[in-house]
């Protein structure tokens, strides 16, 4: 296979194609910029395609109390006092009127008359959910698809992106790489906006679409951008074993019912139920998605797991009436399809990372620190704090994805200087995948992937400990070392060649992405989470609101990692003296209403 390079420029480039990159690409096509939007899969794709329940706007359709404020209060609340409030504000007070000029894109979602009709969703003090049925993400990208189509975008479709270039600070373009057709792209663009989404990939289980690898990350901190709260991530429980129930969203939703509810048992591999006798400190009565999520991870870490490494769910015991119950019929159905008798067959769970919480840091108008380059969605932190809570994403991505846009436009619009790619940056990317193609008996990409998902899935998970961080340093620089530095990209024709290449960049971008998570862990000396999520240390099992009240950030600094603690953006003394007063009355719990669950 021939390396040679095809040039090619815009004003803006926006890397992936989830609901914050089709959004991002939209608006700043609307506002009159050359867009370039390259992506790994399809345009559009990602994981908002798998977006179900919808997403909250404070409509206060269903409910005339709710309103922006309330949903500011649900959103901090639930971050843990880490969210960045003026994203917050700003994410809560724009997404009714981006929903509205989306629906005069086409984007009509489930109402009664002219009102939305919103779903109870947990976390959230009233109705808010906006939703198209159960396939609230899929219904959206077509929308975005389509208006797309009618701005006639230029997509680079099946294109990862390798790496950022710069002139001196500022941002000159990317490389990327097209995976089938084995063509190398050089990309001169006047600002760059990073959507790529999140992580899941590099866990042996989980929801997460096939290129949600990662390295997106990686690449915005080589290029000198600043990432935040990269220790938290939002996590859900699911059987890795049998196989056929695996990430099932049916199982998330109703194991703790099944606990609380119907007389369901967690076991360690001792035959212990142990989350009341274990971890009889809590005080618990009933048992929350919170603490499932933990217990099962620290259990895990413990070394209580089953012989599939997962916590053992014991429903042997469940009356029949839960059998027929409609809230947990779906389970037996599910389990009939996949020839699981969940009576009598061995039922194993873990906890699989749904999304990264933390990531490329932003402010509330998508700018990074490094001139020139914007991000959004998944792939940033600072809005959700500690925790996301159901109905965040799509809303959050929707938002950044459109401001940063717009941010982008202005700046390439006051840009100054006509920023140039350095001919031996290229000579460079060119001299790494030629070597890659040359490299005889070398180390399959694909192999270190796969070590890379088990260290990951056992050390990178919801609960981590001092001695699983530092086996990963261990293990990641072993791999580094003995394996990155042999890569070979051969294959036994030029499309297997070129999907080599992909898969060697993404192991590149993960060896950077598991420092980032095991760094991060290891500096934040505390357990903090909410609904679903959070970073829990395995020797730190309190919460220190004393000395953890602020954010840890990464920057690269002489080839390493430098840590600083950040303090929490608030919105002005006046204004957040209210809003907590507030958010201690009647927006945070009213008398006749309390956060809706999706087990109820």
């Amino acid at each position: 296979m021939d390396i040679t390079p095809t040039d090619l420029s815009c004003d803006i480039l926006i890397v992936g194609s989830g609901s914050a990159g089709a959004m991002a690409a939209i608006k700043a096509t609307l506002a009159g910029a050359d867009v370039l939007v390259a992506t790994k899969g399809p345009y559009p794709s990602g994981n908002s395609t798998k977006a179900l329940a919808g997403y909250g706007a404070a409509f206060g359709h269903s409910d005339s109390r709710d309103n922006p404020e309330v949903h500011f209060g649900d959103v901090v609340r639930n971050g843990i006092g880490l969210c960045n409030e003026k994203m917050v504000r700003t994410w809560t007070t724009t997404i009714c009127d981006l929903t509205e000029e989306m629906r005069s894109w086409g984007l009509d979602l489930i109402r009664d008359d002219e009102q939305y009709n919103q779903r109870p969703w947990e976390g959230h003090t009233y109705p808010r959910m906006v939703h198209h049925h159960w396939s609230t993400g899929k219904y959206l990208m077509k929308c975005l698809s389509d208006k797309s189509k009618e701005l006639d975008l230029d997509v680079l479709s099946h294109t990862i992106i390798g790496g950022i270039f710069k002139d001196g600070d500022t941002v000159a373009g990317a490389w990327g790489f097209n995976y089938r057709s084995g063509e190398l792209y050089i990309i001169h663009a006047k600002a760059v906006i990073m959507t790529t989404g999140g992580y899941g990939a590099m866990y042996p289980v989980g929801d997460n679409v096939g290129a949600a690898t990662g390295e997106g990350y990686a690449i915005a901190f080589d290029a000198s951008a600043e990432m935040l709260g990269m220790e938290f991530g939002h996590y859900l429980p699911t059987p890795v074993f049998p196989k056929a129930l695996q990430v099932k969203f049916v199982f998330a939703g109703f194991i703790n019912g099944l606990i609380n509810e119907a007389g369901a048992r967690l076991l360690n591999n001792k035959g212990e139920e142990f989350f009341f006798k274990i971890y009889p400190e809590t005080g618990a009565t009933k048992l929350t998605m919170e603490e499932l999520t933990r217990r099962i991870g620290e259990e895990i870490l413990k070394g209580g797991c089953g012989p599939h490494g997962g916590i053992i769910f014991d429903i042997s015991e469940v009356d029949d009436e839960f059998k027929d119950h409609p809230k947990y019929g779906r389970m037996w159905e599910l389990a009939e399809r996949g020839k699981v008798d969940l009576l009598e067959d061995p039922i194993e769970l873990i906890c699989y990372p749904h999304d990264l919480v933390g990531g490329i840091k932003i402010n509330e108008k998508g700018e990074t620190n490094v001139p020139g380059f914007f991000a959004a969605g998944e792939a940033t932190g600072g809005s959700h704090g500690a925790s996301r809570f159901g109905g965040s994403a799509l809303s959050d991505c929707l938002v950044f994805g459109a401001l940063g846009a717009l941010e982008a436009v202005n700046y390439v619009g006051k840009l100054s200087n006509h920023t140039e790619i350095s001919p031996a940056d290229i000579d460079a990317v060119r001299n790494k995948l030629t070597n890659w193609i040359a490299q005889e008996g070398g180390v399959d990409p694909a192999e270190i992937l796969d070590i890379i998902r088990q260290i990951a899935g056992e050390n990178l998970n919801i609960a981590r400990s001092e001695a699983g961080i530092k086996n990963v340093f261990s293990e990641i620089a072993d791999i580094e070392s003995n394996l990155i530095a042999n890569i070979s990209a051969q294959g036994e024709d030029d499309k297997q060649t070129a999907s080599k290449i992909r898969q060697a960049i993404e192991a590149e971008g993960q060896i950077t992405l598991c420092r980032l998570l095991g760094t991060a862990s290891l500096e934040r000396t505390e357990s903090r989470g909410g609904y679903f999520g959070g970073a829990y240390r395995l020797e730190h099992p309190k919460q220190d609101d004393d000395n953890w009240l602020k954010n840890i950030v990464l920057r690269k600094s002489n080839g390493g990692i430098k840590v600083s603690h950040d303090p929490v953006v608030k919105l002005d003394e006046e204004y957040s003296e209210a809003m907590l007063k507030a958010m201690s009355t009647e927006w945070a719990i009213p008398d006749d209403a309390e956060y809706y669950s999706t087990s109820e």
